[in-house]
């Protein structure tokens, strides 16, 4: 049986975790993880919510505790007050709740721990779905040449994105840059001073630091994207910077785990794939236009109910078929209903963001007493663009791509807009 430790320590103990502090290899994480583990012994076989305070420390437990707990909660320190009640609490700051020391850290018998993610938790408390650390590590690739990439996280690593790109750096034998800047300038200076090649990000955050007119300054050999739609403008954005980089984009959730990665630079996915499948997983479109996915892993048993007789979970996101690719609308829940017509935000979205010198935008319905909702949206300028040419753009585009009632009746200039904690665009606290 496969576990953190004896994964990492067959693979490779050369990589590391670069803080603005300090550098800790995978060799010395193994050590830590080992006191650890004998430091709080009474936690075997138990369940334990690990809180995230720091990336090592983070880290350490993950190791420490699968396969010697029963659970493991990958927890934020808001989402770590939701676990169940007979969850033990963990983190650097409380450890002083768990004084006794005890011997019999040892992993003679590895225990098959369920790993715990929380949902976003947009719609009230988060849920938790549960994954084999197998099943987290199913896409984890190794080779001599990820031995020498240097990754940089910009997820939250208690999530399902930040996880894989922790595992994937860690496992590799890379290097992964963590820091505690909040300004993306800042964020992208420390990237370039530690030769970070590898960054993964939701399309919303390259957007954020295509705006800094920093990019440039890194020399990126590895592009990933995920968590939302890849739209063709945004890949062709990258390409552009990065001509010679491996762009891919990864279909996947926190609920199912990695579904699949499309790495041909082309937004959605073949359509050939329906009949083929790929990455270990069987694709298909209902009658609603969703796509059902049936991955070889285990799934959580709290999605049985959007899962059909066949073994395909509704993923809840809506597709289209044209020509040779299947093109991501947006999350069914999503949707805009103006008079009964359904307006997809990502759709829109996309076609604002194809008018040159639109850098960000942001679709949201408008509650209207005669159609029950209207579409506007927010859109960020860029500086050196003249606003009146813009908005002449934007308004002819949506004509040429959009249907009558898909059109913003509405269009905001603002600064910034605002990305959530997992680094997607923010479609909360919006007007209604």
């Amino acid at each position: 049986m496969s576990t953190f430790e004896s994964v990492l320590h067959s693979l490779n103990k050369q990589s590391q975790i670069i803080t603005d502090a300090d550098r800790v290899t995978a060799e010395q994480l193994l050590a830590e993880a080992l006191a650890l583990r004998t430091a709080f012994a009474k936690l075997k076989a138990k369940s334990v919510a690990v809180i995230y305070t720091d990336s090592i420390s983070f880290v350490t437990a993950l190791i420490a505790f699968d396969g010697f707990c029963e659970k493991i909660y990958l927890c934020s320190k808001d989402s770590g007050k939701d676990t169940p009640q007979d969850v033990y609490r963990w983190s650097v700051k409380s450890t002083s709740d768990f004084t006794e020391v005890t011997q019999g850290g040892e992993l003679s018998q590895p225990l098959q721990t369920k790993w715990y993610l929380a949902s976003s938790g947009t719609s009230g408390k988060p849920k938790w779905f549960s994954h084999s650390f197998t099943n987290l590590i199913s896409q984890i690739r190794v080779s001599d040449t990820l031995k020498n990439l240097c990754w940089a996280n910009l997820y939250e690593p208690h999530r399902f994105a930040g996880l894989q790109v922790l595992l994937q750096a860690l496992l590799s034998g890379a290097s992964l840059v963590v820091t505690a800047q909040t300004s993306l300038i800042d964020k992208v200076k420390i990237f370039a001073q530690q030769g970070v090649s590898a960054i993964s990000a939701t399309p919303s955050m390259w957007r954020q630091l295509l705006m800094t007119n920093q990019l440039q300054s890194l020399s990126l050999s590895n592009i990933t994207l995920g968590g939302e739609i890849a739209d063709q403008g945004i890949l062709d954005s990258l390409s552009y910077i990065f001509p010679k980089a491996n762009i891919r984009h990864i279909y996947a959730s926190t609920e199912a785990g990695i579904g699949f990665v499309v790495s041909d630079k082309g937004a959605g996915f073949p359509k050939s794939w329906l009949q083929e499948g790929v990455n270990n997983a069987e694709l298909t479109v209902d009658d609603n236009q969703h796509l059902r996915i049936k991955p070889k892993g285990e799934l959580d048993k709290s999605l049985d109910s959007l899962i059909d007789n066949n073994g395909f979970l509704d993923t809840q996101d809506r597709v289209d078929l044209i020509n040779d690719r299947v093109l991501f609308l947006g999350r069914a829940s999503g949707i805009i209903n103006v008079g009964g017509n359904k307006v997809h935000p990502e759709k829109v979205e996309s076609v604002l963001l194809s008018v040159n010198g639109v850098q960000q935008s942001r679709v949201y319905a408008k509650a209207n007493s005669v159609l029950g909702a209207l579409v506007e949206a927010d859109i960020v300028i860029g500086k050196s663009f003249d606003r009146s040419s813009v908005l002449k753009n934007i308004r002819e585009e949506c004509k040429l791509q959009l249907q009558r009632f898909e059109i913003p009746v509405k269009l905001t200039q603002v600064a910034n807009i605002r990305v959530n904690s997992s680094g997607k665009l923010s479609r909360s606290n919006v007007n209604d």
